[in-house]
Formats: C-alpha cells, structure tokens, sequence
C-alpha cells in the first residue's frame, strides 16, 4: 500500500492509495464480482441507481449499477463490504490521511457510508457531476490483461487519475469530476472485462 496526497487549484485535498488490498482480498473481491455479474436482473440502469442529472434532468451517466447495503441485510454475507471497512479501520490510512489534511477526518470522524457498485463497459462514462455526500471514495478493478481505454477519474476539470485496479481515491464529495468514456478492445463481450468501480458515499452522523 502505498498513499499520495495532493490539493487541487481550489485547495481541496485529494488521497490516492496504491494497491489498497492484499491478494487474497482481491481474490474474494473478483469471486463476488463475478457472482454478481452473472446476476443481470440486479444491476440497474442509470435512471434507477442515483444518477446525477443536468439540464433539464437529463442523465450523466452510463453504466450499470446497485447499491450493496440495499442488496445484502447482512454486512457479513458480502466479502466486498467487509474487506471494504478496511479503509475505515487501517490505522495506517486513518494516520496517514487526517495528519496530511484535516478533511479527511469526515471519512473517519462520526461518519456513516453508502456502497455503490458500478461496472462500465464499452461507450460508458460519467459527466462531471458532485456528490450528494461528505467525501467520496472510489476503488477500481478490472481484470488482467487491461482490456480497455479510458475510464479515468477528472478533477475539478483539471486533474486527470489514471485508472488503475485496485487503487481508491478520496475527495470532498463537492469536487467536480467525472469518468472519462471506456473504450474496449475485442474480444470481450460477456467475459466482464469492463471497469469495476467501488464507491462509498461518506456522510456525517450528527
């Protein structure tokens, strides 16, 4: 694991951490991931999974999506919400973040989260949008080899994140930003060789 911070022109921070699990837990990870791909009644389609809107309610995005804490009633019956409250319990996240920037003791500090799961596939992407939350996390994967292009992370219109597996970023969820559209390399149709997202939508408990 390793963790970068950084400030935007307009000073909000923003936290990327390099291989964020182990290899048995991107392992338990995949397994679920597969599982619930192959589970298409479940995944929803923008205009039933929050999509942010713009003028005139026109949608943002394109992908697929659910809400885990909608889909398990049990924390416990899924490997991607329990290996998921690592960032919230790692002490070297917890140290590292809130000495570098005091926002990110909202990710820590009486907060309470959301999962999203999101899966973005060929022509996808996400308009610049803010988030109805505190900060927000993002955690990618994809399998190996990459099978496609694009699907990175803009801030503020400014800063361009790379997509790489396995890494999560964490910013104010009032920052802009946006996915770039996902291009993909044949073949790859059913074989789920897209762009897992893992967001958590961090709020404060009063």
């Amino acid at each position: 694991m390793h963790i970068d911070i950084a400030e935007l022109s307009n000073k909000a921070p923003f936290a990327l951490i390099q291989n964020m699990y182990e290899e048995q837990e991107v392992k338990e990870i995949f397994l679920e991931l597969e599982y619930l791909r192959s589970r298409p009644a479940i995944w929803k389609d923008p205009e039933d999974s929050g999509s942010a809107k713009g003028h005139e309610g026109a949608l943002l995005k394109k992908n697929k999506a659910l809400f885990l804490n909608t889909l398990y009633s049990d924390t416990n019956a899924s490997s991607i919400l329990t290996n998921n409250l690592k960032l919230y319990t790692s002490n070297t996240i917890l140290t590292t973040l809130t000495q570098a920037h005091s926002w990110f003791n909202y990710v820590f500090l009486n907060s309470e989260f959301t999962t999203l799961l999101s899966y973005y596939e060929d022509s996808d992407y996400y308009e610049a949008h803010t988030d109805k939350s505190v900060m927000t996390s993002l955690t990618w994967f994809y399998k190996e080899p990459k099978r496609f292009e694009g699907g990175n992370l803009i801030l503020n219109k400014e800063a361009e994140i790379e997509c790489n597996s396995n890494m999560t970023i964490i910013f104010p969820s009032t920052v802009l930003h946006e996915v770039t559209k996902i291009s993909m390399k044949a073949p790859y149709e059913n074989q789920n060789m897209g762009r897992f997202t893992i967001t958590n939508f961090i709020s404060t408990v009063m």
